[in-house]
């Protein structure tokens, strides 16, 4: 996968996003939502690399080239994503209209209090899910994120409320997995998003939407350091203020020896993206990755080492694990 989404710079400045913030909470969600239509003009003209990523995921989805249209609606559903993050962070959530499907697959494992990897997308809103579909059920929920590529928009969230960016795992440092095994052995959960990677970590080639593309290898090499079920989830943007959840249980759980272990991350990861592709049919206008995401230059990646965590890393996950299943519930 290429590197270009986290190098990628951010185009909105700080004057505007807060302005934008402002009306939203001050003057409400309609005007501010009227707002996005001028917004998203101005990005759809001058973003060339975002709408030439746009453009080649609807021709993808539609096996033919997007309208001026239905590039427009792409980006306008992408900022009312982003718009109601405003209201999620601020919990003024009262007029969202969430449906869960497949909610009895959490609450199987709720009931045993027993943890699990929570896998999902760019594809609708992952912060809806976060912010109210799962803390109003009193999960505890860890989020792995790779390094920000958005640092204004981010700052202004965090303004807004700094108890939803707690729990906020940067990936990529020695000490990242530290005590998430006790995490998920005490009945918490790990979320991570399963469909971007980043240059030197593993990565395999699985099919998406009828052509080869990168995905990362790390939802299927945490599952078997953990030992836990991993749970897909997909949150999708029906229009308005009506969003969809949906759960799927991928694997009650994944083990991996060096023998097969390339096997099974294919096999998983591959299951994983056609799941992904079900949903990003089923909303087109959902998928928020704007940049060239079937690039596959530096094809050496995947004869990398099966080993994604750095010696480091895995030295420091190791002992804590070890610890932490002598003394939890599940030992």
């Amino acid at each position: 996968m290429s590197r270009s989404w986290i190098n990628q710079k951010e185009r909105s400045t700080g004057f505007w996003l807060r302005t934008i913030v402002w009306i939203a909470l001050r003057l409400g969600r309609p005007i501010a939502r009227a707002l996005l239509y001028p917004i998203t003009a101005y990005f759809l003209i001058f973003a060339d690399r975002a709408r030439q990523a746009s453009a080649a995921y609807l021709t993808h989805i539609f096996g033919r080239p997007p309208s001026g249209r239905e590039l427009f609606r792409h980006y306008h559903t992408f900022a009312e994503a982003l718009l109601d993050r405003v209201f999620v962070f601020a919990e003024r959530d009262e007029f969202f209209q969430i449906r869960m499907h497949g909610f009895d697959v959490l609450e199987r494992l709720i009931a045993d209090r027993q943890g699990f990897l929570l896998v999902g997308a760019h594809v609708g809103s992952f912060e809806i899910l976060r912010g109210l579909g799962l803390r109003h059920r009193g999960l505890s929920v860890k989020a792995l994120v790779y390094g920000e590529n958005s640092p204004k928009i981010n700052a202004i969230f965090r303004t807004l409320n700094p108890d939803l960016f707690k729990d906020i795992i940067p990936v990529g440092t020695a000490s990242a997995l530290l005590g998430l095994d006790e995490h998920i052995a005490n009945g918490g959960v790990v979320a991570l998003l399963g469909d971007r990677s980043v240059h030197g970590e593993k990565r395999v080639l699985c099919r998406f939407l009828g052509e080869d593309a990168w995905f990362p290898a790390a939802p299927v090499l945490l599952a078997n350091l953990f030992k836990a079920p991993v749970i897909l989830f997909f949150c999708l943007h029906k229009g308005g203020a009506d969003y969809d959840v949906h759960f799927e249980l991928l694997a009650e759980r994944i083990e991996c020896s060096r023998k097969n272990r390339d096997e099974k991350i294919r096999a998983f990861m591959q299951h994983y993206a056609d799941r992904l592709e079900h949903y990003c049919r089923q909303a087109p206008y959902n998928w928020f990755n704007f940049y060239d995401f079937w690039d596959k230059s530096d094809s050496t990646d995947e004869q990398r080492t099966s080993d994604a965590l750095s010696p480091e890393m895995a030295r420091n996950f190791e002992p804590r694990r070890a610890s932490a299943n002598r003394g939890s519930p599940a030992s």
